[in-house]
């Protein structure tokens, strides 16, 4: 069971991971900042985390990031 939210984790959270760091590094770039590659793999591992310790609430957990992404996104004007 935790082998098989690991490899869901790994599907939908690396997309998720990826996304959200594109986010923040383009509004970023409007002030001369940028996040280092290495805050993409402590949030994948994260998300793997959180999928093999609480395999039942990931998917919820997962659900509610991408409405703060969509709120975000709205909130920014892309």
């Amino acid at each position: 069971m935790r082998l098989l939210s690991m490899l869901a984790s790994l599907v939908f959270s690396v997309p998720t991971a990826a996304l959200i760091w594109l986010g923040v590094n383009k509004e970023l770039a409007y002030w001369g900042g940028f996040l280092d590659s290495r805050y993409l793999l402590v949030t994948v591992v994260a998300f793997a985390l959180a999928a093999l310790l609480f395999p039942l609430l990931f998917p919820s957990l997962l659900g509610a990031i991408w409405r703060a992404v969509l709120k975000v996104q709205q909130w920014w004007g892309w």
